[in-house]
């Protein structure tokens, strides 16, 4: 009993030092980097409820049961919403320049890419790096599931229940409860409602 009470105790005192630590902004850099990237077993755990923390801070907002695993790259935080309990797996970047939203049970793979600003390109007597960029928010609806290595460019909105194939680009929205693959995605097929037992009897 003793040993559970002080455990608790050390508990507390982390997260206490934590979150004084990550709302000073350069240190909260070397923290997340230094710290929140190389612990493991049995250390990560308490990694991940740390890494939580760190993220509400640097996010527009971050919903109940939601999990961001490390090495995950976020370009503009403020910009980004993500829903409950959703799960940001390991080696994504989230570019929230033209802003990013993310529903509620949504499964995003790994090493998947959400850019929301492209180059313009279209006059060829200017350099590319010169024509500035096109910002347009990226939807991605409740219960979705992003395969791993995905690309979703900027201005496309996922629809609710839809699954996108791994390895795919998409490019245009996908309606809701449609399963798309390929580059650029196109559907592939559509989840049955059957699914869900709907049509049974």
């Amino acid at each position: 009993m003793a040993n559970d009470n002080l455990n608790k105790l050390r508990q507390r005192l982390l997260f206490f030092l934590t979150d004084m630590i990550i709302r000073i902004p350069k240190v909260r850099v070397l923290f997340y980097h230094g710290v929140l990237f190389g612990l493991d077993w049995p250390l990560k755990p308490l990694a991940d409820r740390m890494r939580v923390q760190y993220w509400r801070l640097n996010l527009k907002h971050l919903g109940e049961g939601s999990r961001i695993s490390d090495h995950v790259k976020i370009l503009h935080g403020e910009n980004i919403v993500i829903g409950d309990r959703t799960s940001i797996n390991n080696h994504i970047i989230l570019d929230g320049t033209g802003g990013i939203t993310i529903g509620n049970d949504v499964l995003l793979g790994f090493e998947s890419i959400i850019l929301s600003a492209n180059w313009n390109f279209s006059d060829p007597a200017i350099p590319i790096k010169l024509q500035g960029q096109t910002k347009n928010k990226i939807v991605i609806g409740n219960d979705v599931w992003v395969g791993t290595r995905v690309i979703i460019t900027s201005g496309v909105t996922i629809g609710d229940g839809a699954v996108v194939a791994a390895g795919a680009v998409v490019t245009k929205d996908v309606t809701p409860y449609t399963i798309v693959g390929g580059v650029p995605a196109r559907e592939i097929g559509k989840r049955s409602m059957q699914m869900h037992g709907e049509d049974e009897k």
